[in-house]
């Protein structure tokens, strides 16, 4: 059975269908087969040939669009507060302390030939789980931690954070810190881009351990600028040991407590010092009021000059201490004496012009009698006896009783009046009047008995030191 030409061979129609053909070639033999076999394919040879050329020009200009493509990749933009370098296969590129770029639109070669590794010009980290203790559940504050927490709570390494002091206590912390990257090609050149931010918490951490070593758990929660600065010098120091381009600016110790267990006891502790401290500030405010009150706004001169004065006579060397005695007396009469002071000299000085008249007076009356003494001395003493019993007796106040002389012993019994008793206290209240009429100083300078000597230096009473209690 013949085939038809529309139709497959039944093993290719067996394989997958095909369409019919569409166009059918009879060429014939012949003279000039060949050649018209060429000639019948021409058409068919150029639509392909053109398709061909077509299909080469999209080729070439897709090429051209990925070259410009990949080219343009090259370009990148460095945001502000970015800096980072240009790298070529790795190789950082550019002149000698030129390498890092700048912010802006930044030419360069494309990935993966080359790469413009960039970093934030300033960051900050945080510490608050490496040395902060890990809470009970349920306690979502300090205080309640603090409250839930009990004396023989354990600390768990690696679970709660700690810091051991320098007198073995532990304590907890939480720090925060800024930090710049000065150095770009450095940092870059050591370091990975993402691992700067733990390098940098590294370097706190054991700055701060060096730091909670040399503080006693009480320094270490009262002080307040002292462990922050020391722990920023102790960073930086690890990190420009370690070549890595880095200063740190801020560093802050926000949270310092003491173990939770111990953490309200210590509170009381601090409070009490608190409270010691305000007393002392109090004190020290009312001892500055009573020094300005007593002796004007210089006080601390007068009060050195008695502090040496104290000194010298303790040592022994009079002559520097009647210098010092000296310089104290010109200091406190001289104009600038203020206060309390200046009351007490005035009334001294008044007290002195007293004591030289009232003086005056006995050396002329002992001047006038000095005579008759030598003459007559148990004379006069006589005379001056019997004066001063008449006076005694003449005064109101005196009771004479009489007692007779029969021998041996006599027991008398006394009882005064009530109107002798009451005139001699108003007697007595009418003279202290009189007293501090004619003295002010009457009753507000006394020698006391440890100072009264016989035939011995007493109280100092004159500026030139020549005389006074304490001296051989």
């Amino acid at each position: 059975m013949a085939e038809s030409p529309d139709q497959l061979p039944q093993d290719d129609a067996a394989e997958a269908p095909r369409r019919g053909a569409s166009a059918r070639f009879d060429v014939s033999g012949g003279p000039g087969t060949e050649a018209a076999m060429r000639q019948a394919m021409d058409p068919a040879n150029q639509s392909l040939g053109e398709a061909l050329r077509l299909s080469y020009r999209v080729l070439q200009l897709g090429i051209l669009v990925l070259v410009a493509v990949f080219l343009l990749s090259g370009f990148q933009t460095v945001q502000e507060g970015q800096t980072g370098v240009k790298t070529v296969f790795g190789r950082i590129e550019g002149a000698p302390g030129a390498e890092a770029v700048t912010p802006g639109l930044q030419p360069f070669w494309p990935y993966p030939v080359g790469e413009i590794v960039r970093l934030p010009q300033k960051d900050a980290v945080e510490l608050n789980r490496e040395f902060w203790p890990r809470f009970k559940d349920g306690a979502t504050t300090l205080e309640a931690a603090t409250a839930a927490a009990l004396p023989d709570d354990p600390i768990r390494p690696g679970q709660d954070g700690s810091l051991i002091t320098a007198d073995g206590d532990l304590a907890h912390v939480r720090i925060a810190a800024e930090f710049t990257v000065d150095d770009a090609v450095r940092t870059l050149g050591e370091f990975r881009p993402e691992s700067l931010r733990e390098l940098v918490r590294r370097a706190l951490a054991r700055g701060m351990v060096l730091v909670a070593a040399e503080y006693t758990l009480a320094e270490l929660l009262e002080t307040r600028d002292g462990p922050e600065q020391s722990l920023r010098l102790k960073a930086q120091a690890q990190l420009d040991a370690m070549g890595a381009g880095v200063r740190l600016g801020t560093v802050t110790i926000p949270e310092k407590i003491a173990p939770l267990a111990i953490r309200n006891v210590f509170g009381r502790v601090q409070e009490a010092r608190e409270n010691a401290k305000l007393s002392l500030e109090k004190a020290q405010q009312e001892a500055n009021s009573i020094l300005v009150g007593m002796a004007g706004p210089g006080w601390a001169e007068i009060l050195d000059l008695v502090q040496r004065y104290e000194v010298e006579l303790g040592k022994g060397d009079l002559a520097s201490a009647d210098r010092v005695m000296a310089e104290l007396g010109a200091r406190l009469e001289g104009e600038g004496s203020v206060g309390q002071t200046s009351a007490i000299i005035a009334r001294a000085q008044a007290y002195r012009a007293t004591l030289r008249a009232t003086l005056g007076k006995e050396v002329g009356r002992l001047s006038g009698l000095a005579p008759s003494f030598r003459e007559n001395p148990a004379q006069l003493v006589r005379k001056l006896w019997l004066d001063a019993l008449r006076e005694v007796l003449a005064s109101q106040t005196a009771e004479v009783v009489a007692s007779p002389d029969r021998g041996g012993a006599v027991r008398l019994g006394f009882e005064s009046s009530p109107e002798v008793m009451q005139r001699r206290r108003d007697d007595e209240l009418e003279r202290r009047k009189r007293e501090a009429a004619v003295d002010p100083m009457a009753g507000s300078f006394q020698l006391g008995s440890r100072q009264i000597m016989i035939d011995a230096p007493g109280r100092r009473l004159n500026r030139e030191a020549e005389k006074g209690f304490g001296r051989d």
